[in-house]
């Protein structure tokens, strides 16, 4: 596929915002489990069907997809810019006697140029939220991927925005208040930084137009930062946060099986498809 100057200098701006964030508690088995557990263990079966290689951009997970990937016979492909990591996945797929199909680059995804149509699958389970255009990196990955080509993403969301506004504008005199209300908060880092987040509605249907969009997920509310405070917090901040984190998890259960509770998911994760464009246009 050949490039184009739109997609060259969409790519130039492209950059690294963040790091892990909330999602620090993947390195801590016990939390990644409790939070992540089901969404893994679906994301590696439909990983595993038909794919013989797989592009893998993120050790967030410490490699549990990659390794698992590679246990299943597929050559798998890994960018990621922690060369330690890197590192510990070679010797857990040596030790598995799989790492002779490990291709591993310590490197920014958005800085590794790979063959169009290279790979059968890609799968971005943290990485792409620490961008500051996740759509982009969509892009690059659909001009990686062979027609038919599938991807999954798993990225933290700010609330729907229409949602939220509906629910504020029930406030009496909101008009009034809410603008000083929002430059006020826009102030405050914690906040900021929260705003900066992805509309999960807009990356939803900027996504449609570069994927076929097979399966939507929302989930989480509040248990991310409380299995991140149990997994980054030592002492009894960190205890007390493990304790609470089974109790949160099935509150936010319960909350998003309603609908005006729905729009209030923290996660997005989605599965898509690169079309195979009999008599359509792709659009780069």
């Amino acid at each position: 596929m050949v490039r184009t100057l739109r997609s060259i200098e969409e790519e130039a701006r492209v950059h690294r915002v963040s790091g892990p964030g909330l999602d620090a508690f993947l390195a801590d088995e016990a939390a990644r489990e409790a939070l992540e557990g089901e969404t893994l263990a679906q994301v590696l079966a439909w990983a595993k069907d038909g794919a013989r290689r797989a592009l893998v951009v993120g050790l967030e997970d410490r490699g549990r997809i990659a390794l698992e990937l590679l246990k299943a016979d597929v050559f798998v492909t890994v960018v990621e810019p922690d060369e330690a990591r890197l590192k510990a996945l070679q010797a857990l797929a040596d030790d598995a006697k799989c790492g002779i199909r490990l291709n591993g680059y310590a490197s920014d995804y958005m800085k590794r140029e790979f063959a169009s149509g290279g790979f059968d699958l890609a799968i971005f389970f943290s990485a792409m939220g620490q961008y500051n255009e996740p759509v982009v990196l969509l892009k690059k990955a659909a001009r990686e991927l062979r027609a038919g080509g599938r991807v999954f993403v798993r990225i933290r969301v700010r609330p729907s925005t229409a949602a939220v506004t509906q629910l504020l504008n029930r406030i009496p005199k909101a008009d009034k208040v809410l603008p000083k209300a929002s430059e006020l908060l826009a102030r405050v880092p914690g906040v900021a930084s929260f705003l900066a987040l992805p509309d999960a509605d807009a990356l939803v249907q900027e996504a449609g137009e570069v994927f076929k969009i097979e399966k939507v997920e929302r989930y989480h509310v509040l248990a991310p930062l409380v299995g991140w405070l149990s997994a980054s917090r030592p002492g009894t901040i960190g205890q007390l946060a493990a304790k609470a984190l089974p109790a949160v998890l099935k509150a936010d259960a319960a909350l998003l099986k309603s609908k005006a509770g729905k729009p209030l998911a923290s996660y997005l994760a989605f599965y898509g498809s690169k079309e195979l464009q009999l008599g359509k246009t792709f659009r780069l």
